[in-house]
């Protein structure tokens, strides 16, 4: 038996009803709702899915409130923006059995070359994650400072750190299509993604390299977005001055040390 893990905000009901009508009536299905109150009405719900309501806690968060309730060996979250075969999950598994001593599998986004099937130590993108909940002790794996963004790339740097094994499947493919989750997103929660990704940037290097290396690596956007804010500004161009100003505000709260704050 395994369990599920979807988490929503706020989604596209039709990307999340596809995502439901393809998963086995045999799983486990957690569905962790940070808009606390999104209408399920007309999408399939069956016995096996428990939705858990939720405030708006951030994504990393959230799969720590499923993972802790999670009474399976193994867990597998999904975005609800991927795209999958209807047989994905069982080939999913199928490598779960073929791979010895793994904490967290991780399938190919269609994005990564390698001439090796299978490589250890994985740490990009991974809107799909199989847990192997037996090697996982904590099961507060997700930093929750993190609300949006290298939530996961934090947690892969972590797991090698310690030993724990996060392996790439490349012939597991899927497609995802990025930042497409919400029903009918607005500028303004673009404009809060862009302040979450520079926040989230610094936050990640600060934290796992020093404050000095964090540094090292923004400077050059943080001029470059200065840059392109007053050209935008000169050229009243109001979209892309929001923008960089919300990168820029992003980028500045972490670096004077601020908590990730900003919600929709």
């Amino acid at each position: 038996m395994i369990t599920i893990i979807i988490v929503i905000y706020k989604s596209d009901r039709k990307k999340l009803n596809n995502i439901l009508q393809k998963l086995s009536k045999d799983f486990k299905i957690i569905i962790i709702d940070n808009s606390t109150d999104y209408n399920f009405d007309n999408i399939t719900i069956n016995k096996n899915v428990n939705i858990v309501r939720s405030s708006n806690i951030g994504n990393g968060a959230a799969i720590n409130k499923a993972i802790n309730i999670c009474n399976t060996s193994i867990a597998i979250y999904m975005d609800i923006d991927v795209n999958i075969q209807e047989n994905f999950i069982n080939q999913f598994l199928e490598w779960s059995n073929q791979i010895a001593d793994f904490s967290i599998l991780v399938p190919n986004h269609g994005n990564l070359l390698s001439e090796n099937k299978i490589i250890e130590k994985y740490d990009g993108e991974a809107s799909i994650m199989l847990f192997n909940l037996k090697k996982i002790k904590n099961k507060n794996i997700f930093d929750e400072n993190y609300f949006l963004y290298f939530e996961e790339t934090d947690l892969f740097f972590r797991f090698k750190k310690n030993g724990l094994k996060v392996f790439f499947i490349k012939d597991l493919v899927i497609s995802h299509q990025r930042a497409s989750s919400i029903e009918n997103e607005t500028s303004a929660i673009s404009n809060l993604r862009s302040w979450h990704y520079m926040w989230s940037m610094f936050y990640f290097y600060k934290k796992n390299f020093s404050y000095t290396y964090a540094l090292k690596k923004t400077y050059i956007l943080l001029i470059k977005d200065f840059i392109i804010l007053l050209s935008s500004m000169l050229t009243f161009d109001f979209k892309n001055t929001k923008l960089r100003f919300y990168r820029l505000y992003g980028l500045v709260s972490s670096m004077i040390c601020l908590k990730s704050f900003l919600r929709p």
